[in-house]
Protein backbone atom coordinates (compact mmCIF):
# COMPACT_ATOMS: atom_id res chain seq x y z
CA UNK A 1 0.00 0.00 0.00
CA UNK A 2 1.41 3.56 -0.88
CA UNK A 3 2.80 4.74 2.51
CA UNK A 4 2.27 8.16 1.77
CA UNK A 5 -1.71 7.84 2.47
CA UNK A 6 -2.43 7.86 6.19
CA UNK A 7 -5.46 6.21 7.76
CA UNK A 8 -6.87 9.78 8.39
CA UNK A 9 -6.52 9.84 4.33
CA UNK A 10 -8.54 6.88 3.59
CA UNK A 11 -10.99 7.27 5.78
CA UNK A 12 -11.47 11.46 4.73
CA UNK A 13 -11.41 10.03 1.56
CA UNK A 14 -13.25 6.68 1.36
CA UNK A 15 -16.23 6.35 -1.27
CA UNK A 16 -19.70 5.83 -0.32
CA UNK A 17 -20.09 3.03 -2.87
CA UNK A 18 -17.36 0.47 -1.62
CA UNK A 19 -19.64 -1.57 0.09
CA UNK A 20 -21.14 -2.39 -3.60
CA UNK A 21 -17.62 -4.96 -3.42
CA UNK A 22 -19.55 -6.62 -1.00
CA UNK A 23 -22.33 -6.71 -2.42
CA UNK A 24 -20.70 -8.66 -5.55
CA UNK A 25 -19.62 -10.89 -3.60
CA UNK A 26 -22.27 -12.03 -1.60
CA UNK A 27 -24.76 -12.52 -4.39
CA UNK A 28 -22.53 -14.87 -6.27
CA UNK A 29 -22.80 -17.51 -3.05
CA UNK A 30 -26.67 -17.39 -3.53
CA UNK A 31 -25.91 -17.53 -7.38
CA UNK A 32 -24.00 -20.50 -6.81
CA UNK A 33 -26.58 -21.91 -4.50
CA UNK A 34 -29.31 -21.59 -7.54
CA UNK A 35 -27.12 -23.89 -9.40
CA UNK A 36 -25.63 -25.92 -7.33
CA UNK A 37 -26.07 -29.05 -8.95
CA UNK A 38 -24.00 -27.54 -11.70
CA UNK A 39 -21.27 -26.43 -10.09
CA UNK A 40 -18.15 -28.39 -8.48
CA UNK A 41 -17.69 -27.77 -5.49
CA UNK A 42 -20.25 -25.64 -4.77
CA UNK A 43 -20.64 -25.84 -1.15
CA UNK A 44 -16.40 -25.01 -0.56
CA UNK A 45 -17.39 -22.19 -3.03
CA UNK A 46 -20.62 -20.63 -1.44
CA UNK A 47 -18.22 -20.77 2.57
CA UNK A 48 -15.25 -19.53 1.17
CA UNK A 49 -17.21 -16.40 -0.48
CA UNK A 50 -20.10 -15.91 2.15
CA UNK A 51 -16.60 -15.71 4.78
CA UNK A 52 -14.68 -13.30 2.31
CA UNK A 53 -17.56 -11.27 1.93
CA UNK A 54 -18.32 -11.08 5.89
CA UNK A 55 -14.97 -10.09 6.70
CA UNK A 56 -14.67 -7.34 4.06
CA UNK A 57 -17.76 -6.08 5.25
CA UNK A 58 -16.28 -5.88 8.78
CA UNK A 59 -13.17 -4.30 7.49
CA UNK A 60 -14.82 -1.81 5.67
CA UNK A 61 -17.10 -0.59 8.18
CA UNK A 62 -14.54 0.71 10.42
CA UNK A 63 -13.21 3.18 7.53
CA UNK A 64 -17.12 3.65 6.94
CA UNK A 65 -18.02 4.31 10.28
CA UNK A 66 -14.78 6.49 11.27
CA UNK A 67 -15.79 9.06 8.34
CA UNK A 68 -19.05 10.02 9.73
CA UNK A 69 -17.25 11.45 13.17
CA UNK A 70 -13.78 12.66 11.68
CA UNK A 71 -15.12 14.12 8.60
CA UNK A 72 -18.44 15.01 8.71
CA UNK A 73 -18.08 17.77 6.44
CA UNK A 74 -17.31 15.27 3.37
CA UNK A 75 -20.03 13.20 4.49
CA UNK A 76 -22.03 15.81 3.74
CA UNK A 77 -20.50 16.68 0.72
CA UNK A 78 -21.32 13.23 -0.86
CA UNK A 79 -25.09 13.11 0.73
CA UNK A 80 -25.71 16.60 -1.14
CA UNK A 81 -23.51 15.41 -4.30
CA UNK A 82 -26.74 13.78 -7.15
CA UNK A 83 -23.93 10.90 -7.87
CA UNK A 84 -22.10 9.50 -4.44
CA UNK A 85 -25.25 9.80 -2.45
CA UNK A 86 -27.20 7.05 -4.29
CA UNK A 87 -24.47 4.98 -3.49
CA UNK A 88 -24.54 5.46 0.25
CA UNK A 89 -27.80 2.64 0.62
CA UNK A 90 -24.75 -0.15 -0.12
CA UNK A 91 -23.74 -0.50 2.91
CA UNK A 92 -27.30 -1.86 4.48
CA UNK A 93 -28.17 -3.51 1.27
CA UNK A 94 -24.71 -5.59 2.28
CA UNK A 95 -26.23 -6.48 5.25
CA UNK A 96 -29.17 -7.88 3.38
CA UNK A 97 -27.23 -9.98 0.85
CA UNK A 98 -25.12 -11.58 3.44
CA UNK A 99 -28.27 -12.35 5.22
CA UNK A 100 -29.58 -14.41 2.03
CA UNK A 101 -25.97 -15.61 1.61
CA UNK A 102 -26.20 -16.98 5.18
CA UNK A 103 -29.90 -18.42 4.86
CA UNK A 104 -27.88 -20.68 1.93
CA UNK A 105 -25.23 -21.64 3.50
CA UNK A 106 -24.91 -21.69 7.16
CA UNK A 107 -27.53 -24.36 7.83
CA UNK A 108 -24.29 -26.58 7.63
CA UNK A 109 -22.78 -23.94 9.78
CA UNK A 110 -25.00 -22.52 12.31
CA UNK A 111 -27.65 -24.17 14.72
CA UNK A 112 -31.20 -23.07 13.20
CA UNK A 113 -32.07 -20.94 16.15
CA UNK A 114 -28.40 -18.80 15.95
CA UNK A 115 -29.59 -18.57 12.48
CA UNK A 116 -32.67 -17.47 12.54
CA UNK A 117 -31.98 -15.14 14.95
CA UNK A 118 -28.82 -13.50 12.85
CA UNK A 119 -31.05 -13.10 10.04
CA UNK A 120 -33.70 -11.60 12.04
CA UNK A 121 -31.03 -9.04 13.12
CA UNK A 122 -29.18 -8.61 9.46
CA UNK A 123 -32.93 -8.11 8.74
CA UNK A 124 -33.87 -5.31 10.50
CA UNK A 125 -31.13 -3.34 11.04
CA UNK A 126 -30.50 -3.56 7.17
CA UNK A 127 -34.33 -2.43 6.52
CA UNK A 128 -33.98 0.58 8.53
CA UNK A 129 -30.56 2.03 7.17
CA UNK A 130 -32.43 1.42 3.52
CA UNK A 131 -35.37 3.01 4.95
CA UNK A 132 -33.15 5.60 6.89
CA UNK A 133 -31.01 6.61 3.78
CA UNK A 134 -34.23 6.29 1.20
CA UNK A 135 -36.11 9.09 2.62
CA UNK A 136 -32.94 11.35 3.57
CA UNK A 137 -31.82 10.69 -0.45
CA UNK A 138 -35.19 11.96 -1.73
CA UNK A 139 -35.61 14.51 0.73
CA UNK A 140 -31.80 16.21 0.10
CA UNK A 141 -32.37 15.94 -3.52
CA UNK A 142 -36.06 17.32 -3.57
CA UNK A 143 -35.15 20.44 -1.77
CA UNK A 144 -31.45 21.01 -4.13
CA UNK A 145 -32.57 23.37 -6.77
CA UNK A 146 -29.23 22.95 -8.77
CA UNK A 147 -29.64 18.95 -9.23
CA UNK A 148 -29.61 19.41 -13.26
CA UNK A 149 -30.79 16.19 -15.31
CA UNK A 150 -27.19 15.76 -16.28
CA UNK A 151 -26.19 15.08 -12.88
CA UNK A 152 -28.46 11.73 -13.20
CA UNK A 153 -27.25 8.03 -13.63
CA UNK A 154 -29.03 4.87 -13.33
CA UNK A 155 -26.91 4.80 -9.89
CA UNK A 156 -30.35 6.51 -8.87
CA UNK A 157 -31.72 3.27 -8.76
CA UNK A 158 -29.83 1.89 -5.85
CA UNK A 159 -32.15 3.68 -3.33
CA UNK A 160 -35.30 1.59 -5.05
CA UNK A 161 -32.98 -1.91 -5.44
CA UNK A 162 -32.36 -1.61 -1.78
CA UNK A 163 -36.31 -1.48 -0.75
CA UNK A 164 -36.89 -4.37 -3.60
CA UNK A 165 -34.11 -6.24 -1.70
CA UNK A 166 -36.07 -6.21 1.74
CA UNK A 167 -38.89 -8.93 0.54
CA UNK A 168 -36.36 -11.14 -0.58
CA UNK A 169 -34.87 -12.13 2.98
CA UNK A 170 -38.28 -10.67 4.72
CA UNK A 171 -40.32 -13.41 2.92
CA UNK A 172 -38.00 -16.16 4.25
CA UNK A 173 -38.35 -14.82 7.91
CA UNK A 174 -41.69 -14.38 7.72
CA UNK A 175 -42.30 -18.25 6.74
CA UNK A 176 -40.11 -19.13 9.17
CA UNK A 177 -41.62 -17.42 11.81
CA UNK A 178 -45.12 -18.19 10.94
CA UNK A 179 -48.20 -17.67 13.08
CA UNK A 180 -46.17 -15.15 15.48
CA UNK A 181 -46.17 -11.27 15.82
CA UNK A 182 -42.28 -11.30 14.29
CA UNK A 183 -43.57 -13.67 11.58
CA UNK A 184 -46.75 -10.63 11.00
CA UNK A 185 -43.84 -7.69 11.21
CA UNK A 186 -41.42 -9.73 8.84
CA UNK A 187 -44.22 -9.74 5.94
CA UNK A 188 -46.05 -6.95 6.34
CA UNK A 189 -42.91 -4.65 6.27
CA UNK A 190 -42.03 -7.07 3.42
CA UNK A 191 -44.85 -5.97 1.24
CA UNK A 192 -44.32 -2.63 2.26
CA UNK A 193 -41.27 -2.02 0.99
CA UNK A 194 -42.20 -4.05 -2.26
CA UNK A 195 -44.65 -1.39 -2.57
CA UNK A 196 -41.70 1.58 -1.90
CA UNK A 197 -39.54 0.05 -4.39
CA UNK A 198 -41.54 -0.99 -7.19
CA UNK A 199 -43.15 2.13 -7.12
CA UNK A 200 -39.51 4.23 -6.56
CA UNK A 201 -38.44 2.08 -9.34
CA UNK A 202 -40.68 2.72 -12.24
CA UNK A 203 -40.54 6.64 -11.22
CA UNK A 204 -36.60 6.82 -11.13
CA UNK A 205 -36.13 4.42 -13.82
CA UNK A 206 -38.31 6.69 -16.56
CA UNK A 207 -36.84 9.69 -14.84
CA UNK A 208 -33.24 8.49 -15.95
CA UNK A 209 -34.09 7.02 -19.28
CA UNK A 210 -35.34 10.25 -20.33
CA UNK A 211 -32.03 11.80 -19.35
CA UNK A 212 -30.05 9.28 -21.23
CA UNK A 213 -31.97 9.89 -24.31
CA UNK A 214 -31.85 13.77 -24.27
CA UNK A 215 -28.54 14.29 -22.41
CA UNK A 216 -25.11 13.19 -23.17
CA UNK A 217 -23.99 9.95 -21.75
CA UNK A 218 -22.52 10.29 -18.27
CA UNK A 219 -18.35 10.64 -17.77
CA UNK A 220 -16.96 6.78 -18.97
CA UNK A 221 -16.05 6.12 -15.25
CA UNK A 222 -19.75 5.73 -14.44
CA UNK A 223 -20.35 3.28 -17.37
CA UNK A 224 -21.16 0.53 -15.34
CA UNK A 225 -23.86 2.02 -13.64
CA UNK A 226 -25.86 1.50 -16.88
CA UNK A 227 -25.98 -2.14 -15.32
CA UNK A 228 -27.60 -1.49 -12.39
CA UNK A 229 -30.88 -1.43 -14.84
CA UNK A 230 -31.08 -5.42 -14.39
CA UNK A 231 -31.36 -5.12 -10.76
CA UNK A 232 -34.65 -4.58 -9.82
CA UNK A 233 -36.66 -6.32 -12.31
CA UNK A 234 -34.69 -9.58 -11.63
CA UNK A 235 -35.27 -9.27 -7.68
CA UNK A 236 -38.83 -8.73 -8.31
CA UNK A 237 -38.72 -11.88 -10.58
CA UNK A 238 -36.99 -13.84 -7.35
CA UNK A 239 -39.81 -12.13 -5.21
CA UNK A 240 -42.88 -12.97 -6.78
CA UNK A 241 -41.71 -16.96 -6.97
CA UNK A 242 -41.21 -17.02 -3.11
CA UNK A 243 -44.56 -14.43 -2.23
CA UNK A 244 -47.38 -18.03 -2.63
CA UNK A 245 -46.13 -19.57 0.65
CA UNK A 246 -46.22 -17.03 2.74
CA UNK A 247 -49.19 -15.58 1.82
CA UNK A 248 -50.66 -18.50 2.10
CA UNK A 249 -49.35 -19.21 5.54
CA UNK A 250 -50.58 -15.62 7.07
CA UNK A 251 -53.87 -15.57 5.59
CA UNK A 252 -54.83 -19.08 4.74
CA UNK A 253 -55.76 -19.48 0.96
CA UNK A 254 -57.59 -22.24 -0.56
CA UNK A 255 -55.83 -24.63 -2.61
CA UNK A 256 -57.63 -23.06 -5.60
CA UNK A 257 -56.23 -20.09 -4.96
CA UNK A 258 -53.10 -20.75 -3.95
CA UNK A 259 -52.85 -23.02 -7.60
CA UNK A 260 -54.33 -19.92 -9.51
CA UNK A 261 -51.66 -17.18 -7.58
CA UNK A 262 -49.18 -19.58 -8.19
CA UNK A 263 -49.52 -19.29 -11.86
CA UNK A 264 -49.83 -15.46 -11.57
CA UNK A 265 -46.79 -14.94 -10.22
CA UNK A 266 -45.25 -17.82 -12.54
CA UNK A 267 -46.38 -15.17 -15.53
CA UNK A 268 -45.11 -12.32 -13.70
CA UNK A 269 -41.91 -13.45 -12.88
CA UNK A 270 -40.99 -14.70 -16.45
CA UNK A 271 -42.50 -11.09 -17.58
CA UNK A 272 -40.46 -9.29 -14.83
CA UNK A 273 -37.58 -11.32 -16.00
CA UNK A 274 -38.00 -10.39 -19.62
CA UNK A 275 -37.15 -6.68 -18.67
CA UNK A 276 -33.78 -7.51 -16.92
CA UNK A 277 -32.63 -9.61 -19.50
CA UNK A 278 -33.56 -6.78 -22.47
CA UNK A 279 -31.92 -4.36 -20.04
CA UNK A 280 -28.62 -6.36 -19.57
CA UNK A 281 -28.32 -6.73 -23.49
CA UNK A 282 -28.52 -3.13 -23.18
CA UNK A 283 -26.16 -2.50 -21.13
CA UNK A 284 -23.74 -4.86 -22.74
CA UNK A 285 -24.40 -3.34 -26.23
CA UNK A 286 -23.72 0.58 -24.79
CA UNK A 287 -20.94 -0.46 -22.86
CA UNK A 288 -18.97 -1.89 -25.70
CA UNK A 289 -19.68 0.67 -27.87
CA UNK A 290 -17.96 3.49 -25.13
CA UNK A 291 -15.05 1.25 -24.62
CA UNK A 292 -14.37 0.87 -28.37
CA UNK A 293 -14.79 5.16 -28.08
CA UNK A 294 -12.80 5.96 -25.13
CA UNK A 295 -11.32 2.72 -23.39
CA UNK A 296 -12.95 2.06 -19.75
CA UNK A 297 -10.71 3.23 -16.20
CA UNK A 298 -10.91 1.18 -14.19
CA UNK A 299 -12.96 2.57 -10.74
CA UNK A 300 -15.31 1.66 -7.88
CA UNK A 301 -17.82 2.02 -9.96
CA UNK A 302 -17.03 -1.51 -11.94
CA UNK A 303 -18.38 -3.27 -8.92
CA UNK A 304 -21.97 -2.08 -10.72
CA UNK A 305 -21.16 -4.41 -13.43
CA UNK A 306 -20.91 -7.44 -10.84
CA UNK A 307 -24.29 -6.97 -8.58
CA UNK A 308 -26.47 -6.54 -11.36
CA UNK A 309 -25.14 -9.42 -12.92
CA UNK A 310 -25.32 -11.45 -10.00
CA UNK A 311 -28.87 -10.65 -9.58
CA UNK A 312 -29.70 -11.84 -13.04
CA UNK A 313 -28.07 -14.78 -12.48
CA UNK A 314 -29.97 -15.89 -9.23
CA UNK A 315 -33.27 -14.78 -10.67
CA UNK A 316 -33.07 -16.79 -14.36
CA UNK A 317 -31.38 -19.98 -11.84
CA UNK A 318 -35.09 -19.21 -9.84
CA UNK A 319 -37.12 -18.69 -12.89
CA UNK A 320 -35.72 -22.19 -14.20
CA UNK A 321 -36.62 -23.85 -11.04
CA UNK A 322 -39.94 -22.93 -11.38
CA UNK A 323 -40.39 -23.33 -15.40
CA UNK A 324 -37.24 -25.69 -16.28
CA UNK A 325 -36.86 -24.63 -19.55
CA UNK A 326 -33.04 -25.66 -21.05
CA UNK A 327 -33.07 -22.10 -22.47
CA UNK A 328 -33.42 -20.90 -18.73
CA UNK A 329 -30.52 -23.41 -17.86
CA UNK A 330 -27.97 -22.46 -20.20
CA UNK A 331 -28.26 -19.03 -20.18
CA UNK A 332 -27.63 -18.72 -16.20
CA UNK A 333 -25.01 -20.95 -16.28
CA UNK A 334 -23.45 -18.71 -19.43
CA UNK A 335 -24.46 -15.83 -16.65
CA UNK A 336 -22.72 -17.73 -13.70
CA UNK A 337 -19.45 -18.16 -15.69
CA UNK A 338 -19.44 -14.68 -16.73
CA UNK A 339 -20.24 -13.75 -13.12
CA UNK A 340 -17.09 -15.07 -11.88
CA UNK A 341 -14.95 -14.21 -14.86
CA UNK A 342 -16.22 -10.16 -14.11
CA UNK A 343 -15.53 -10.54 -9.73
CA UNK A 344 -12.05 -11.87 -10.45
CA UNK A 345 -10.62 -9.07 -12.80
CA UNK A 346 -12.78 -6.93 -10.31
CA UNK A 347 -11.49 -8.00 -6.90
CA UNK A 348 -7.90 -7.59 -8.68
CA UNK A 349 -7.90 -4.72 -10.22
CA UNK A 350 -9.13 -3.05 -6.60
CA UNK A 351 -6.67 -4.97 -4.42
CA UNK A 352 -4.08 -3.49 -6.81
CA UNK A 353 -5.52 -0.13 -6.33
CA UNK A 354 -5.85 -0.51 -2.71
CA UNK A 355 -2.07 -1.60 -2.36
CA UNK A 356 -1.11 1.33 -4.73
CA UNK A 357 -3.10 3.55 -2.30
CA UNK A 358 -4.68 5.24 -5.61
CA UNK A 359 -8.13 3.97 -5.00
CA UNK A 360 -8.54 6.39 -1.80
CA UNK A 361 -7.43 9.40 -3.94
CA UNK A 362 -9.51 12.82 -3.55
CA UNK A 363 -12.52 12.66 -5.34
CA UNK A 364 -11.61 14.28 -8.57
CA UNK A 365 -15.25 16.43 -9.35
CA UNK A 366 -19.14 16.43 -9.09
CA UNK A 367 -19.42 13.50 -11.16
CA UNK A 368 -16.82 10.90 -10.05
CA UNK A 369 -17.91 11.46 -6.03
CA UNK A 370 -19.53 8.09 -5.92
CA UNK A 371 -17.20 5.84 -7.04
CA UNK A 372 -13.50 6.75 -5.97
CA UNK A 373 -14.04 8.19 -9.65
CA UNK A 374 -10.58 9.94 -9.13
CA UNK A 375 -8.88 6.47 -9.55
CA UNK A 376 -6.61 5.12 -10.83
CA UNK A 377 -6.83 6.41 -14.28
CA UNK A 378 -6.48 10.06 -12.72
CA UNK A 379 -3.50 9.38 -11.60
CA UNK A 380 -1.81 7.74 -14.21
CA UNK A 381 -2.75 10.86 -16.25
CA UNK A 382 -1.38 13.33 -14.39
Amino acid sequence: MNSSLSLNQIVQHFAPGWFAAVMGSAVIVVAVFVFRQFVPFAGQIQIGLLAFSIVLFLVLLIPWGLRWFRHPLAVRQDLNNPVSAAFFPTMPISMLIIGIALEKTAPALLSETMLWRTLQVLWIVGSLGILGFALSLVTIFIEKPEVRPEASTLGWLIPPVSALLIPVLGLSLAGHFSGTPLGTVNLLGSLIMLGVGSVLFIVIMAMVFNRYIFHPLPPVHLTPTLWVGVAPTAILSITALRLVKPLKAAWGFSAQAEEALAMLFQLGAVALWGFAFFWLALAVILTVRVHTRTPLPFALSWWAFVFPLGAFTVSTGVVYQALPVDFFLWLGLTALAALFGLWLVTVFRTAQGTFKGTIFAPHGGPHSAAQGGATETNHSSR
